[in-house]
């Protein structure tokens, strides 16, 4: 009997097709349908980012992280629809929907993530929008209409000049996700005038249970340095999980459910897990999920609970092409608001994602903020105090007429 056991590992939560199952509660069929042209462009979109964004975090040297891509893509989906011309072509070739316009990306992420909710009712899988704007402005009917319609977002004035306005935001954020996000926004700054929020949280158990019985001590070996102890999980039996890969990497699904969600595993044959990094493109996470057999082995894996913020993903993003909307500039958010404002920006995007994986399944969630804010915030009657010298004129405005020069530079002495 073959034993797999996951020392170095990298994974992805993905959707897959696969036969429905039985168990002790009878038959639970998976909901699956073909998927129309605009939502396999949409998927197509989600893991080029998806690919691309945790390249660049792999950038950073971490020894683990966990992110929530899907989040971040749909939360700057949202942000793209306050935008047009120049700018919003810059969203649609950073968020990768290539060949789609805005209009065809925004009903492609409406179906898709209806049937990510609905594709596997085993599973517990929560995908939530929710949208606040600073009190007093007005937001242009098409932007709101479009987030209503493709998004499902609640769109909210709030006085953000309370004290706890932000509570707001994070008891949403944690009633999205079964209270495993909390607190993640700290305070609301002055500039701010809009927070576009996306949470999603995943609950799925094993296909095939882990014993917990077994679960026990054993060495997990890291690139760098000795060994450590962590805890093991061991399958109740042999179970069939289907594998691929190439001369340079192993590739293991491990599924949830029916089969429709899976842990996929990526790992090195040989060497660090940083050497196969150029491995993972969307190329070869196809064709592995394609070609992948099935094999029957007892499975090993670590029991592990990961938690991740990043408080400005700011550079990352600019790094994949999103620069414009960073920085003031009046072209950003045209479709955003009613009336004249000062140049607007992104000044944050928090991310924040947490997974505990053990015997009996996985808990995952993911939260994005993109906070929008102005350059300079409007408060009122602007004042002029005229307390340095100047020059006056005293003149006719029609003609321009000039009756009076004058100089006041020391009225002191006057």
């Amino acid at each position: 009997m073959k034993a797999i056991t996951l020392p170095l590992l990298g994974f992805i939560l993905l959707a897959a097709s696969c036969n429905p199952f039985q168990d002790s509660m009878g038959p639970v069929e998976a909901n699956t349908r073909l998927m129309s042209k605009s939502e396999s462009e949409m998927v197509q979109a989600n893991v080029n980012f998806a690919v691309r964004f945790f390249k660049e975090l792999e950038k950073d040297g971490l020894e683990n992280h966990f992110t929530g891509p899907f989040s971040i893509h749909q939360a700057l989906s949202m942000a793209m629809n306050g935008n047009e011309g120049e700018v919003l072509q810059e969203y649609l070739d950073v968020l990768a929907y290539h060949g789609l316009s805005k209009a065809e990306a925004n009903q492609a992420v409406k179906s898709l993530t209806e049937y990510l909710k609905k594709v596997d009712p085993k599973v517990k899988i929560n995908i939530a929008n929710g949208i606040w704007y600073r009190e007093g402005f007005r937001v242009q009917a098409p932007f709101k209409n479009s987030m209503e319609t493709y998004y499902n977002a609640n769109i909210s004035p709030l006085n953000f000049d309370q004290t706890n306005a932000h509570q707001v935001i994070n008891n949403w954020i944690a009633s999205q996700t079964n209270n495993l996000i909390r607190d993640m926004l700290n305070s609301i700054p002055r500039e701010a005038v809009m927070y576009l929020v996306n949470a999603i949280y995943f609950k799925g158990d094993w296909k095939y249970q882990f014993d917990p019985q077994k679960t026990k001590k054993e060495s997990f070996f890291p690139d760098n340095g000795a060994s450590v102890q962590v805890e093991m999980m061991e399958s109740k039996d042999k179970v069939t999980l289907r594998t691929a890969g190439n001369a340079k990497v192993n590739y293991l699904e491990i599924p949830y459910s029916t089969g429709q969600y899976q842990m996929a595993i990526i790992q090195a044959q040989n060497g660090s897990l940083s050497s196969i990094l150029p491995e993972i493109t969307i190329e070869n996470l196809a064709a592995w999920s394609e070609n992948a057999q099935e094999t029957s082995v007892i499975l090993k894996m670590p029991k592990f609970k990961m938690r991740y913020k990043e408080e400005n993903l700011r550079d990352k993003l600019e790094n994949m092409g999103l620069v414009t909307p960073f920085s003031p500039n009046p072209n950003n958010f045209t479709k955003l608001f009613e009336g004249s404002l000062p140049p607007m920006l992104i000044s944050r995007v928090i991310h924040e994602a947490l997974i505990e994986v053990d015997e009996k399944g996985t808990e995952a969630a993911a939260a994005t903020i993109v906070e929008i804010g102005l350059t300079s915030m409007p408060t009122g009657p602007r004042i002029i105090t005229l307390d340095k010298p100047f020059y006056f004129l005293i003149k006719e405005k029609s003609s321009g007429s000039i009756l009076f020069m004058g100089k006041l530079g020391n009225p002191s002495l006057l």
